[in-house]
């Protein structure tokens, strides 16, 4: 009985052991994966100083920059043809330019000339199923969000990979960010990593944790544009073309 004690104690130290590095290999390769679109140690996050007075800059969490090599633009979901872009793939489709104000539900707002390509582009490849309503954002930041087709299909709707005639900067989203001209900055999400379609509408990160609707399209009433000294200014709700 003795023997058949320590034999069953063995086995079990043994299974344990083995146990344990499968977890620890399941656990680095799925940490490698997720850093498969990262570069380096440094970081971006929000700031308001120096460059970026003239266009604040928000994200959910800081994030390490995003390496262009590796980064892939993954298109998944309720879809018939999932798909895998390289940045060089998207920027190689047709493209045309945009000037936009990006607004903030913390009032204020900056215009930018935007570059990219409609929704329909990815559409026509990726064929999303009838039963899809809408697209979730996955970003580096670990942000998500969410928007309908109908809403992603408007003309002024872009996925731009350029600002003001340069490829986005880390801070403004590179590689790949939403322009929604219509909608709150919370409903542009940058730095995307994944657009899974989905069958039901979803609350995005700021709609689960604050008073932020949903739907995010702009409001009537006061914007404070930032390259005007942050200068009351009324606005009627929806895309600001005034200004």
């Amino acid at each position: 009985m003795r023997q058949i004690a320590k034999l069953t104690r063995r086995l079990f130290l043994q299974g344990g052991l083995w146990a344990t590095t499968l977890l620890l290999w399941h656990g680095f390769r799925g940490s490698a994966k997720a850093a498969d679109s990262f570069s380096g140690t440094d970081f971006v996050g929000k700031t308001r100083e120096g460059e970026h007075s003239s266009f604040y800059i928000n994200f959910w969490k800081p994030m390490r920059r995003i390496n262009p090599e590796t980064w892939r633009l993954k298109i998944s979901g309720l879809c018939e043809a999932p798909k895998t872009f390289t940045l060089s793939e998207l920027r190689n489709l047709p493209t045309r330019s945009q000037s936009s104000r990006l607004k903030c539900v913390e009032c204020w707002s900056a215009r930018a000339e935007w570059s990219g390509f409609s929704i329909k582009e990815l559409e026509t490849i990726a064929q999303p199923h009838t039963s899809a309503r809408g697209v979730v954002f996955h970003c580096g930041d670990e942000y998500k969000e969410y928007l309908s087709l109908e809403a992603l299909n408007q003309d002024r709707v872009l996925l731009v990979h350029s600002m003001n005639g340069k490829p986005l900067s880390d801070a403004h989203g590179f590689p790949l960010r939403l322009i929604a001209p219509s909608k709150y900055g919370y409903k542009n999400p940058k730095a995307i990593l994944e657009m899974e379609y989905v069958a039901e509408q979803q609350a995005g990160t700021w709609s689960k944790i604050g008073p932020y609707s949903p739907d995010g399209t702009i409001l009537p009433g006061t914007d404070h544009p930032l390259e005007f000294g942050k200068q009351a200014r009324k606005i009627p709700g929806g895309e600001i073309t005034d200004y």
